[in-house]
């Protein structure tokens, strides 16, 4: 038997993912302006800079330090929930 949901009730949350080198999984995180952040990183991740982040996520990781290089990729990742 099949559940008919309300498409009201379905939202959507946006969560940055960092691949770093010496993890199998990335970082999920999760942010108010998580397109700022991702834009930050993908221009850090560009140039060959040493630089540390340092992150107060909103999710159940509350802070987190990455060195800029050890991160291999960032991508963004749109994930639907029933509020």
């Amino acid at each position: 038997m099949s559940q008919q949901y309300n498409p009201a009730n379905i939202k959507v949350k946006t969560a940055v993912l960092i691949f770093l080198k010496n993890l199998a999984a990335p970082l999920v995180l999760y942010f108010e302006n998580p397109q700022e952040i991702y834009e930050e990183i993908k221009e850090v991740v560009n140039t060959p800079v040493s630089k540390i982040f340092e992150f107060e996520p909103t999710g159940p990781i509350k802070k987190v330090c990455v060195n800029a290089n050890q991160i291999s990729a960032v991508a963004l990742q749109e994930e639907q929930y029933f509020a």
